[in-house]
């Protein structure tokens, strides 16, 4: 061992702390024999010197099994959850309560009893974690392990460490691995380098010279602050409006710091950064437009790992019944076979409740195969690892996202020996394994020697500067909030201190190293520092500035600042503008008030009617729907037409539009056209299964367990209404002639088309027209009773102007041809009342049969027929404020149209006026 080279490891919290140190020791002159680094450096330069090999003992997939193995621990439900999330919680828990016990003993003797019930449960688990690794680490622990059982006699060179307390905050594992490389270096005087690191990192070190402002900050920022002191042209804070007010706010205060100070140079100015990406890109973005070379801004861009991301969401699919945000996320990923265009189709089509995914046109042969593995399921491990392996050799690595398809393909390798050793599929694991997260692309920072010195946040300064600006000053950050761990909380960590002995890390210790770090980034400045504090965040939210700001007042006598608020100058405030130092200004000029937004009817001066037009050039048929949303608004009847409506994703919801999609497939089976009428037993017994089969087309979402009860709800339901409705048709003698038919006609000279739920023919050549509403009457009643009712007259029109549009039924049409009277029906599900504009004499002896004495339609469509004029000539009417009440209280209609899109209340008119017909106002 003596002699074997001994090399001095300087040990530094991180690289900007290492960045600064070698350079004040290349500032000394040459030397060897020293290094300068992080721990993890320490523990690759110690994994060198004792000639140990790489390991490879599959701690990920180690843990995530050991994980999945103990279903009744406390992570247990998390898990099934939110995977990623919890695993690493977990893993951050279990790595600092190992390294705050004994290297050389053992977990298992630990007397946990005292410990309160929560705080025992976790430790318990996390030791029985530990047994279920059976001796596997995490990385960081168990390099230590091994460099704690190397002997000193292998070492091929000696590495003796010095560091500064705290400075970093080493665990107990870390403190024996320090030790043992000293003990097996020999005992070394402390010399030149530990005594340049000691200056450099200790807590109060203070610049020589700096005013007394910045120097009374510096010094006890987080102590007592004694005596106050008057503020000094050294500090200042400033309040903008956001992040991006801040740093063109700090890139006009350099340019004056250099215009007014010859001697000043770029590197004499920093600017210290939160650790948020949005900083890093508006820096680099405003002070390039500027003409300011940087120094050490962090450059890194966040990017998506496509590969794992597509893999997540495909084993969603998979697994039925696969919720369609999961569904549209695979469809939508750019590895797919087919064009981003043809995968937001696809998407969409899902997300509007169409499951079926049926191939594009454009769609070629490894598309078809990949739709085929995305709409099938599997519920054996052998059936999964084959499709596993198919998926991903069907992915597509684009130009713009290369190496995605290898990460895939090296998870489903992964997923694949997983389901080898498993007699079942555990859906909860695999996600587990696939969960996606984000990688880094781009170059690591430039640390040049003119720029803006730039620090972060997070890491110490790595050179000193003359003047600071501290961005986003704001709470949570100066210091950054520590955060509370879900697995222990600051009570269960004070008892494991107490009864265990294991000094765990806790969050007063986290926020006492980050305070620390604050003050030593602070004492890196020479003669100013401003704080530029953002009244808003990102979204436009309220944020107080950093909590900081309290200890800073507490320092200095300010009679203008009794509260620590009054510290900042607004830049918003002219007389806080006119205090603030360094402060950039333009020219002055007359202010503008902001373009008003002009909410006037429109003119187009063509017929609106002629937009969408089918392969001859003809107007394409409106439906009573889109009739009903142009008497609600013209301009949501527009955006419509033109599919510019906003697409919008939401998880799957049982609202009532698809329970009437459902209800509807059911009844169709029930009540066929041309068959007898079913017996109530026959109801009874086949509603259930007809409503599962229609779950199954319509909303394979209901399947899952969670929705139950909604499914029980659903079923009890419509087989009472199918009851109630038989019940109807018998004592009508009715005969269902047609079931959800497309009729076709015309309403005032233009093509309409709808599709009818029902046909009935009665006795005396009578018709009725059906149509199956999943609501209560008392939403649909109103509407009937004000003569705004246009749906079901709609189709009566439709039967006496055209007829059915697909199908050459003779019989059928002649009925039609040969009806004496055409009424309408609503059958309300709900209440299982049914609402008609025709008497008839049958239904005297029909429970809830109501026949309303009035036109049920002709306000509708008066007000229909004024709106297609008006668009016919091409003149878009806006919707007035009075319009949202009229149609609910007045017309009896809830108008939802109003809600199609933002523009349409952007752009209503101030003026209320009521609706007209023939210039007669509808109140």
């Amino acid at each position: 061992m003596t002699s074997h080279q001994t090399t001095r490891f300087l040990l530094v919290p991180d690289s900007g702390a290492a960045r600064r140190i070698r350079r004040l020791l290349a500032q000394g002159g040459a030397r060897t024999g020293v290094v300068v680094g992080t721990w993890l450096e320490l523990v690759e330069h110690a994994t060198d010197a004792y000639a140990l090999p790489l390991r490879q003992d599959r701690w990920e997939e180690r843990f995530q099994n050991a994980l999945v193995g103990m279903p009744d621990a406390f992570w247990a439900a998390s898990l099934a959850v939110a995977p990623r999330e919890t695993a690493g919680e977990v893993e951050a828990a279990l790595t600092g309560f190992v390294a705050a016990s004994d290297p050389g003993g053992s977990l298992h003797e630990l007397a946990t009893t005292a410990l309160p019930p929560r705080a025992r449960r976790h430790v318990d688990d996390l030791i029985a974690l530990v047994a279920a690794l059976d001796g596997t680490l995490p990385g960081g622990l168990a390099a230590i392990r091994d460099l704690l059982a190397a002997n000193a006699d292998d070492a091929i060179r000696r590495l003796a460490v010095s560091r500064v307390p705290d400075a970093p905050a080493l665990s107990r594992w870390q403190i024996a691995l320090v030790d043992k490389l000293n003990r097996d270096a020999g005992r070394l005087e402390d010399g030149e380098p530990a005594a340049v690191l000691q200056q450099t990192l200790a807590d109060h070190s203070e610049p020589a010279g700096a005013p007394a402002g910045l120097a009374r900050l510096q010094a006890r920022v987080f102590s007592s602050p004694g005596d106050r002191v008057p503020i000094d042209d050294s500090l200042q804070w400033i309040g903008v409006r956001d992040y991006l007010a801040e740093v063109e706010t700090a890139a006009g205060m350099v340019q004056t710091m250099l215009d007014t100070d010859p001697s000043l140079g770029m590197a004499d100015i920093g600017l210290l950064l939160p650790d948020e990406f949005i900083y890093a890109v508006a820096v680099d973005d405003v002070f390039k437009r500027v003409g300011l070379p940087v120094s050490g801004l962090p450059l890194e861009h966040w990017r998506r790992e496509l590969g794992r991301e597509a893999l997540f969401h495909f084993l969603y699919c998979r697994q039925k019944p696969a919720p369609a945000m999961a569904l549209a996320v695979c469809l939508s990923s750019p590895l797919m076979p087919w064009s981003r265009e043809d995968g937001a189709v696809l998407a969409q089509t899902v997300m509007e409740g169409d499951y079926r995914l049926r191939a594009l046109r454009s769609m070629d042969a490894r598309a078809r195969a990949m739709l085929d593995l995305i709409r099938e399921g599997d519920e054996a491990p052998g059936s999964l690892a084959g499709v596993l392996r198919a998926f991903v050799d069907l992915l597509d690595d684009g130009v713009d996202s290369p190496g995605h398809v290898q990460q895939a393909r090296g998870t489903v390798d992964e997923l694949c020996q997983a389901l080898a050793y498993r007699e079942g599929i555990d859906w909860a694991a695999l996600r587990v394994m696939a969960s996606p997260g984000l990688i880094t692309a781009g170059d690591g920072p430039d640390f040049n020697l003119a720029g803006i010195t730039v620090w972060r946040e997070g890491l110490e300064p790595w050179r000193a500067v003359r003047h600071l600006i501290v961005c986003g000053f704001a709470t949570g950050h100066y210091p950054l909030g520590s955060g509370q761990s879900p697995v222990f909380s600051t009570t269960d960590l004070d008892a494991v201190r107490e009864h265990l002995g294991l000094m765990v890390d806790t969050p007063a210790d986290a926020l006492a190293r980050r305070r620390a770090r604050f003050r030593r980034q602070l004492a890196a400045a020479t003669e100013s520092v401003s704080f530029l504090v953002p009244r808003r965040d990102p979204p436009g939210a309220a944020q107080a500035p950093s909590e900081s700001l309290v200890f800073m007042h507490g320092l200095f006598a300010a009679p203008d600042a009794e509260e620590p608020e009054a510290l900042v100058l607004d830049l918003d405030a002219a007389e806080d503008r006119e205090k603030v130092r360094f402060l950039a200004r333009a020219p002055d000029a007359e202010p503008r008030n902001p373009r008003a937004i002009a909410a006037a009817d429109i003119h187009f001066g063509r017929d609106l009617l002629a937009m969408r037009t089918d392969r001859d050039g003809n107007p394409k048929p409106e439906s009573p729907s889109s009739l009903e949303t142009l008497m609600v608004s013209r301009l949501a009847w527009l955006l419509r037409r033109l599919e510019a409506e906003p697409l919008e994703w939401a998880p799957e919801s049982l609202d009532p539009m698809l329970m009437g999609t459902l209800a509807h497939q059911v009844f169709e089976t029930l009540f066929p056209s041309g068959g007898p009428l079913p017996g109530e037993e026959e109801i009874r017994r086949r509603t259930g299964p007809l409503l599962e089969d229609a779950i199954g087309r319509s909303a394979p979402f209901l399947r899952a367990a969670q929705w139950q009860v909604e499914r029980r709800h659903l079923a009890t339901e419509t087989t009472r209404a199918a009851l109630a409705w038989r019940d109807v048709l018998t004592r009508l003698d009715a005969e269902v002639i047609a079931s959800e038919i497309w009729l076709a006609g015309r309403f005032n000279d233009i093509p309409i088309h709808g599709q009818a739920d029902a046909l009935l023919g009665l006795p005396g050549n009578r018709l009725l027209v059906v149509d199956y509403k999943r609501s209560s009457s008392g939403s649909r009643r109103p509407r009937m009773d004000k003569g705004f009712d246009s749906q079901a007259s709609l189709y009566r029109t439709m039967l006496r102007t055209g007829g059915p549009k697909d199908t050459a039924d003779a019989p059928l049409l002649e009925r039609l041809r040969r009806a004496e009277q055409v009424g309408v029906v609503y059958y309300m599900l709900n209440d299982r009342v049914a609402l008609s504009d025709t008497t008839l004499w049958e239904v005297g002896t029909i429970p809830g049969w109501e026949a309303m004495d009035d036109d049920i339609a002709g306000n509708a469509v008066a007000l229909i027929e004024q709106r297609l004029n008006e668009v016919r000539k091409g003149l878009l009417t806006l919707n007035r404020e009075d319009d949202a009440r009229f149609f609910d209280k007045d017309a009896g209609i809830k108008p939802y149209a109003l809600g199609n899109s933002p523009l349409i209340t952007l752009f209503t008119r101030p003026d209320g006026s009521l609706p007209e017909i023939n210039g007669v106002r509808l109140d």
